[in-house]
């Protein structure tokens, strides 16, 4: 069938779904998860928590090294802000590793509110994402390229100058903690992601990882736009 002038200028989504395309690939777990949590929260107990492997497919053109299937595992919490949630989650990495047998793991892990009390101080704040975003390649196009991309985006020479700590970012997790609160201490959000991320590395510390190392990475900023 033809889709006819009315039909699009009505906007009849019902009658068009099914010219246009009978089916389609699953984009995501994420989606369904979060449309059935809300089909079925009369019934569900929370914190509700679910693990889901199957294949996802992509329309866009993938880069080398990708494909348009691939397989998805997804290990989601709905219904909870308690960090403790976070800790288990570390713990599950690590338990699905060592069951794997795969050795030096590392399982690297930030906080949002870190990111955006460095845009702060740095007064970047209205650019948080172009900064997070090149940060995050910094391990891709190295330290040149991460200030480049950020003179491009419109963030002063100066602004980077304060950030040049985070580019030989090292120590243990706990000292870079310690790193983070001093560079962060005229930031109100900043500092309370420095004590999240004590309260999740102490208390993993405390109970321990059965093979995988939890070190904090502040380049860490996939997908916050």
């Amino acid at each position: 069938d033809k889709v006819s002038t009315e039909e699009l200028t009505d906007v009849n989504y019902g009658k068009l779904t099914s010219k246009i395309s009978e089916k389609a690939l699953r984009y995501d777990l994420t989606v369904p998860f979060a449309r059935y949590v809300v089909q079925h929260q009369n019934e569900i107990e929370f914190p509700f928590k679910r693990y889901q492997i199957q294949p996802v497919w992509r329309a866009d053109r993938p880069q080398k090294g990708r494909f348009r299937e691939f397989y998805q595992c997804d290990a989601d919490v709905v219904g909870s802000t308690s960090l403790w949630q976070e800790i288990e989650l570390v713990q599950l990495y690590d338990g699905v590793f060592t069951n794997l047998g795969l050795e030096g793991v590392t399982i690297k892990i930030n906080n949002r509110k870190i990111l955006s009390g460095i845009a702060e101080v740095i007064g970047a704040k209205d650019k948080l994402i172009d900064f997070t975003v090149a940060l995050d390649k910094l391990d891709k196009i190295g330290e040149d390229g991460v200030k480049t991309e950020m003179l491009e985006k419109g963030i002063s020479e100066e602004a980077i100058t304060k950030i040049q700590p985070l580019f030989n970012f090292t120590g243990s997790t706990l000292e870079k903690i310690e790193k983070l609160k001093d560079l962060l201490q005229n930031s109100e959000e900043g500092l309370k992601g420095v004590e999240e991320l004590r309260f999740i590395c102490e208390n993993v510390q405390a109970l321990g990882l059965q093979s995988a190392l939890l070190d904090l990475d502040v380049t860490l900023a996939r997908g916050l736009n």
